[in-house]
């Protein structure tokens, strides 16, 4: 794989201000190109599908599908694609084994803070490391 291609992202959130921000910060970082926008889960499948990112950003709680219903049925067609999943509530709020169909779970508050050290992460696994998710 060649370690200098873009490490494709899509973003999936159902508030769009908050969802535009997240866009916003990942342009900021180099290598990182936000492939696609989603406002909830079915869309995100859809989008998933079609773009074939290696990353997904998804908060949980969305509308029509949510993002563990979203991130199984991703998994099921596409299993390489990692997928971040986040929310304002506590992860004991959420249901764990659910949640082990993602590659990992960022509480909403603290995913600026972690998204540059995950994709940090994610840059070793493609150059042939691997990936600490």
């Amino acid at each position: 794989m060649n370690q200098f291609r873009n490490l494709t992202v899509l973003v999936v959130d159902d508030h769009k201000g908050f969802r535009k921000s997240l866009v916003s910060f990942l342009l900021n970082i180099p290598a990182v190109e936000v492939i696609g926008e989603a406002g909830d889960g079915q869309e995100a499948a859809e989008l998933a599908m079609k773009l074939g990112p290696d990353m997904v950003l998804m908060d949980i709680k969305m509308p029509r599908l949510n993002g563990i219903e979203a991130t199984a049925i991703i998994k099921n067609q596409r299993p390489s694609v990692r997928i971040i999943l986040y929310s304002m509530h506590d992860i004991e709020e959420c249901d764990s084994e659910a949640l082990g169909t993602a590659d990992r779970f960022i509480p909403k508050e603290e995913l600026f803070e972690e998204i540059p050290r995950i994709l940090k992460s994610d840059q070793v696994f493609r150059s042939g490391g691997c990936w600490n998710g």
